[in-house]
C-alpha cells in the first residue's frame, strides 16, 4: 500500500467518523505483586471531520496521472519537488541558532 492509498484511507475514516473502545484498567499491590482490581470500557464515537473531507477533496482534485503529463508539466513538477526537498533538509536559522549557542555553552 502506498502512502497515496493510506492517506487516503485514514482520511475517509477521519471524514466519516468512527467508533473507539478506551479501555482503563487499575491496578493494587496485593503481596507484592500487582493485581487488576477495575476495568472500565468505554465506546467512544469520533465525530466526522469536515477538514479531512476538505483535504480528500482537494487531494483528488489536485490528483492527476504522471503518465499523462506533458514533459514541460513533469519538468515544473520535478523542480517543485526539488526545491521543496531542500527546503525541508536546510536548517532553519533559528535552529542553526540554537545549535551554536548550545556549542558555545
Amino acid at each position: 500500500m502506498d502512502y497515496r492509498q493510506l492517506l487516503n484511507k485514514v482520511l475517509f475514516k477521519r471524514a466519516k467518523g468512527y467508533t473507539v473502545k478506551e479501555k482503563v484498567e487499575e491496578y493494587s499491590f496485593c503481596d507484592g505483586e500487582p493485581t487488576l482490581t477495575k476495568r472500565k470500557v468505554t465506546t467512544k464515537h469520533v465525530q466526522s471531520d469536515i477538514n479531512a473531507l476538505k483535504a480528500l477533496l482537494e487531494m483528488d482534485k489536485n490528483q492527476q496521472d504522471v503518465s499523462q503529463m506533458t514533459d514541460e508539466q513533469l519538468a515544473v513538477e520535478k523542480l517543485r519537488l526539488l526545491n521543496l526537498l531542500n527546503m525541508c533538509s536546510q536548517p532553519s536559522e533559528q535552529q542553526t541558532d540554537k545549535e551554536n549557542k548550545q556549542d558555545d555553552n
